[in-house]
């Protein structure tokens, strides 16, 4: 049976347990350097430029670390003169004392190795490297944000991520990972239908975001932008539903289980219909299609927290609705309206949005309302739950918040802790 070896990169993550072989094809594939430790077979860890070390220890590695590792540094490894030394003999030692003495190390490293773990919360990290190492390597990948390495490795293991998402365990673990590549490029996995990327619990959203479907969409709608944008219009459609999608409400509601970036299903959607959008020709729709483009990069800049000072070149609904997204004061709401001339179901539409932004800058930043802002508050989430009815997003937690309010007299925080409780899936309190 051939030997196995851990590496050990940068002291925080594992890789292996590899064969001499594999050691040398991982090295290859530039997943540890010079500076990196190797153990196996109960010896001791040794850096590989410890060349020293390496003979001594693991005399195996020797060839690889002079040939593969320290040519490429420079280093000669030829013309070494050998001294012969004479060494006075040791007494022996009795083989089972020997095996006692390195038991015992072996339980006290172990002990001391598993304290460290639990102290630095890694324990679970080590566990799951030795259950999936694929899963393991791909999440450390990751780390905090995407990378073209995660994305290189997810590329190189679809066959296998692909045959462990056919378990429900499996499916689960790897399905956020999964999601961020598909909607990073064009919002395909493929070996995965659409509709499982997707998930449950986005039914009033496309089963198919994907950019190709996006392109369908945005051509077949192209004569009604203009419209759409003058307030004419408000077709129930797919591309509509993007368009008018508040960034507080999904803000709201992200990340959501299962989402890592996007953080939703809802962003995943928004971000392929701009990423389709920009590489479609403008032909005689320029200034409908810059508008529609400036839209979508407000709306995620919004959700991303990002400064919206730039400028964004918008105009009719779209301008109003992004006004309406970006109020801070409750009184001068209805100017964003301007003097546009719009369709009927637009104006309930835009005071709707109204009606629920005017409750939101109520209470934003604050742990209590005053008897006069409370019956200001009143009156506004009267006229809110009227009026919302007509708006295709449920704002059903939103709207429980406020009666919360109601319910205990105005004190704010308080009511966002009860709701926080009853909806912990929600963000309620940053």
């Amino acid at each position: 049976m051939e030997r196995l070896y851990l590496i050990r990169v940068d002291m925080e993550r594992f890789l292996g347990p590899f064969t001499l072989k594999e050691v040398k094809e991982a090295y290859l594939r530039m997943e540890f350097g010079m500076q990196d430790e190797i153990a196996g077979s109960l010896r001791p860890w040794i850096t590989f430029d410890d060349l020293e070390a390496i003979k001594r220890h693991y005399p195996e590695l020797v060839q690889l670390v002079q040939r593969e590792m320290l040519s490429g540094w420079g280093v000669s490894v030829h013309g070494q003169v050998s001294h012969q030394t004479k060494v006075k003999a040791i007494p022996q030692t009795s083989p089972n004392l020997i095996a006692r003495t390195l038991l015992l190390t072996i339980l006290t490293a172990l002990i001391v190795a598993i304290i460290l773990l639990l102290r630095e919360g890694q324990l679970q990290d080590l566990l799951l490297y030795f259950k999936d190492r694929n899963y393991f390597n791909a999440r450390s990948l990751y780390a905090e944000t995407y990378n073209a390495r995660f994305e290189s490795y997810m590329d190189r293991n679809r066959e296998a991520i692909n045959q462990a998402m056919r378990k429900k365990k499996g499916f689960q673990q790897w399905l956020p990972l999964v999601r961020s590549v598909a909607f990073e490029r064009d919002g395909h996995w493929e070996g995965l239908p659409n509709k499982r990327l997707r998930g449950k619990g986005d039914e009033e959203m496309p089963a198919d975001c994907s950019m190709g479907a996006w392109e369908q969409r945005w051509l077949a709608s192209r004569d009604s932008w203009d419209r759409f944008v003058e307030g004419r219009e408000l077709p129930r459609a797919d591309w509509v539903q993007i368009l008018t999608m508040d960034p507080h409400w999904m803000k709201l509601r992200s990340p959501v289980p299962g989402w890592i970036r996007p953080q939703s299903y809802h962003e995943a959607c928004l971000r392929m219909a701009l990423k389709s959008l920009q590489r479609l020709p403008q032909d005689s729709h320029g200034e409908a299609h810059k508008m529609l483009m400036a839209r979508m990069g407000w709306q995620l800049g919004l959700l991303e927290g990002a400064d919206q000072n730039e400028h964004f070149e918008m105009a009719g609904t779209l301008w109003a609705l992004s006004c309406i997204e970006d109020g801070h004061d409750a009184e001068a709401l209805p100017n964003c309206l301007g003097s546009a001339n719009l369709r009927s179901d637009w104006r309930q539409w835009l005071e709707a949005t109204i009606a629920l932004r005017r409750l939101a800058i109520l209470t934003e930043n604050k742990r209590e309302l005053s008897p006069e802002q409370l019956a200001l508050f009143e009156r506004g989430l009267a006229e809110a739950e009227d009026k919302t009815k007509v708006l295709w997003l449920s704002y059903s937690e939103e709207l429980q918040f406020y009666r919360e309010i109601l319910q205990q007299n105005g004190q704010v925080y308080s009511a966002l802790q009860t709701l926080q409780q009853r909806f912990p899936q929600l963000h309620w309190i940053p």
